[in-house]
């Protein structure tokens, strides 16, 4: 094709882009006469409950055009960070949990209107750990969807095989090593076919709980130290550890079924969370229910409260398009809808009528052993850089102790987690004073003196 011709096409594009710009600004179409407010909502399986939720808002709402932006999961963060940095952030976002130390600076104090609205919005429904999980030094600072506890999952069908007692309220670590012993099962070629329990590997969901039930801690309260060479984290962590190595009732990592629990070949999953239980339920077969956690040496912190929550941009200039949204997705009718699609109630009425009643579900048959972990569970406290250096910086240390080779040395199997611990605490402290966001602001979010 000759010059003249590439001429000719650029020519046509650039005037009919100038008459499609043209058409819009002198379009006589009126402006949008409602309040429009932005959702940033990751892709999750429950779009179709947020779209039905979103038209409800509308039809109840008019004056107020809510919208949906949703990005893929995976990069919800990345982008929620970047709108931020340019000052373009939506007015709502999810916040909950891990993030909210770094969203703090960003987020809409919703005190004023938690309290303003208190009577309206029933707040003596909500269960006390689920609004404790949503204040940050007494600030409101999100507000719920629903909320996760750890849980002990166990196969019913498998336990019934072997004729093993299902897990007590008065389980121990013991109690829970002896019973996953007699459920691990292998065949005459000495192959595993069924383990007595899970393990969540390259994450700090299980390892952390443990530690956590042997009296530990990741970070001082003041998220300024790591403390995993205490020497009760490195028990909690000696605990998780010899699951593979010393008990072998967990298969090491990368040797387990690909489908983890839902797949029948494990008789329990320890640490497991509610946010599977649509999944599980989904499996032809699969009889399953769940239980408290097994005690550790101490009875603190059996579990940790996760919150799947909203928070509103302090930038927003529609604060209380952005409440009355908030509102909605608070009261019983909504929360209700939530509980129908397979999720745990931040009511304690829409609970009553559903999980408390024993006959709402198939599976989990005692679905209220959730909120009694509730009762039991505390809200962990996270540095803005705490999953940085929980996955980046401890997470491997924690791996390579993990697919070491056992030692049948127990003094030696000891000492190798212990310095493991060691590492993974020398590791996280370097990286807190040299790079960590805690170096140049304090735990309430203002510049610290340098």
């Amino acid at each position: 094709m000759g010059l003249k011709s590439w001429v000719s096409i650029l020519a046509i594009c650039t005037i009919a882009l100038a008459a499609m710009v043209t058409a819009a600004l002198r379009s006589k179409d009126p402006p949008d006469p409602r309040t429009t407010i932005t959702w940033l909502v990751p892709m999750q399986l429950d779009r179709p409950l947020l779209e039905e939720l979103r038209d409800q808002f509308s039809l109840e709402n008019p004056d107020i055009n809510l919208r949906f932006v949703f990005v893929p999961g995976a990069q919800y963060q990345t982008k929620l960070k970047t709108l931020i940095a340019s000052g373009h952030p939506p007015d709502m976002f999810y916040c909950g949990d891990v993030w909210v130390a770094y969203y703090r600076p960003f987020l809409l104090d919703l005190t004023p209107y938690f309290e303003r609205d208190a009577a309206e919005i029933g707040l003596d429904d909500i269960y006390p750990a689920v609004l404790a999980a949503c204040r940050t030094d007494g600030k409101y600072l999100f507000i719920p969807r629903w909320f996760s506890v750890a849980l002990l999952y166990y196969n019913v069908g498998r336990f019934d095989e072997v004729n093993e007692p299902y897990p007590t309220p008065d389980w121990t670590w013991t109690e829970y090593i002896a019973a996953a012993k007699r459920l691990t099962q292998k065949n005459d070629a000495g192959q595993v076919e069924v383990w007595g329990s899970q393990i969540v590997t390259g994450w700090w969901g299980e390892w952390l709980t443990l530690v956590r039930q042997a009296g530990g801690e990741l970070f001082d309260k003041e998220m300024k130290r790591c403390l995993l060479d205490s020497p009760e984290a490195i028990a909690g962590m000696q605990f998780y550890i010899d699951k593979v190595r010393v008990h072998k009732i967990s298969p090491p990592p990368g040797f387990g079924p690909d489908q983890g629990f839902a797949s029948g070949k494990l008789a329990m999953e320890l640490v497991g969370h509610t946010g599977n239980w649509t999944q599980y339920n989904q499996i032809e077969g699969l009889n399953w229910d769940i239980a408290l956690l097994p005690a550790g040496p101490t009875p603190k912190n059996r579990s940790e409260v996760a919150i799947e929550a909203i928070g509103a941009s302090k930038e927003t200039k529609h604060p209380e398009a952005c409440w009355r949204f908030f509102k909605f997705m608070m009261r019983k009718s909504t929360i209700r809808a939530h509980v129908d699609r397979g999720y745990l109630s931040i009511r304690k009425s829409v609970a009553n009528e559903t999980h408390h009643t024993g006959t709402f579900l198939a599976h989990p048959k005692h679905a209220a052993v959730a909120y009694e972990a509730l009762e039991l569970a505390d809200h962990g406290a996270h540095s803005p850089d705490f999953i940085e250096i929980a996955l980046d910086v401890i997470q491997p240390e924690i791996d390579r102790a993990l697919g070491a080779k056992p030692d049948a040395d127990e003094a030696k199997r000891q000492a190798a987690v212990a310095e493991a611990c060691r590492r993974a605490a020398t590791a996280a402290n370097d990286f807190i004073e040299a790079l960590g966001t805690d170096r140049r602001a304090d735990a309430s979010g203002v510049e610290a003196k340098k």
